[in-house]
């Protein structure tokens, strides 16, 4: 039996509407299953096979951590931190830069670069100090001029000189000193008999002060000692009353040493102490000592 043209149609549409159903259905079980696998946790998506899973690093090496798998809908996964001991130092884009060191004029501002390191500052000389000295020993040694003076004459020779001084600090500017200057010069005249070798040395206690740490000066009062010789003999007089000052500049200074120019003058007077002529006889010496101190 033929069918007739309705259901001709009729069943054309049911064969359309069944495959259109039908598309709709696998259509919709297809986002059901993207909409399944997006709820669900990366890791459970991502986990590997166990036949995957990387060896563990030997004992010793530094394990590298393994980067995370990428999300599903093709997004790029995040940039993962560099492991310790990489990267730039700490502070790397923030230099704060180099002062000049110290006790040193300001020469240049360091900044730092990759692979780059500032030159060492010189080696550190600071000036002179000014220092608490508890106990201080000093020898000099240098040229002088010794004169005398007295009722009949005057004379004046080179000589050489000498000192030795002690010191005991009160504080850093004052010290109280020990010293004994000498001079030495021979003469020679009708007043002497011919020549005669004389000696003068004073001892005398004072004070020193320092106006700046290389700068001193010193005063004392004490007795003074004229000891002459001929070919004759020798005699001495140390009933002399004498003063001895002093200006002295230290060009070379450590810890514990210091080197000094000393510029010193020392007067004696003595009551007729030759015993050739008539009143008092006063004797002076004016020289330049290289002094060492050791403190």
């Amino acid at each position: 039996m033929e069918p007739t043209g309705p259901n001709r149609m009729l069943r054309r549409v049911s064969v359309v509407t069944t495959a259109m159903l039908a598309v709709l259905g696998v259509h919709a079980a297809a986002l059901a299953q993207q909409d399944q696998a997006s709820d669900a946790p990366p890791t459970a998506a991502a986990e590997p096979a166990p036949s995957a899973i990387p060896a563990p690093p030997p004992p010793g090496a530094e394990a590298v951590p393994t980067p995370p798998p990428p999300p599903p809908g093709g997004a790029e996964a995040a940039p993962m931190p560099p492991p310790p001991g990489y990267g730039p130092p700490p502070g790397y884009g923030q230099p704060p830069g180099y002062g000049p060191p110290p006790g040193h004029p300001y020469r240049r501002y360091y900044s730092y670069q990759p692979g780059y390191y500032p030159p060492p500052p010189p080696p550190y000389t600071g000036p002179m100090r000014l220092v608490y000295r508890p106990f201080m020993f000093s020898v000099g040694l240098g040229a002088t001029s010794l004169s005398y003076s007295d009722a009949k004459s005057s004379g004046s020779q080179a000589g050489l000189s000498y000192a030795l001084h002690l010191g005991f600090g009160i504080t850093p500017r004052w010290m109280v000193i020990l010293a004994m200057d000498g001079a030495w010069a021979q003469f020679s005249g009708s007043d002497f008999a011919g020549h005669a070798d004389y000696a003068q040395t004073t001892y005398t206690a004072g004070v020193q002060f320092f106006m700046m740490p290389w700068l001193y000066s010193r005063l004392g009062f004490g007795f003074g000692c004229i000891e002459w010789s001929n070919d004759w003999g020798d005699w001495s007089d140390c009933r002399g009353q004498a003063a001895a000052a002093g200006v002295g500049a230290q060009f070379m200074q450590t810890r514990s040493t210091s080197l000094a120019a000393e510029v010193a003058a020392t007067v004696a007077r003595y009551a007729d102490s030759a015993g050739i002529t008539l009143g008092n006889e006063v004797w002076y010496s004016i020289g330049v000592n290289l002094m060492l101190s050791l403190f």
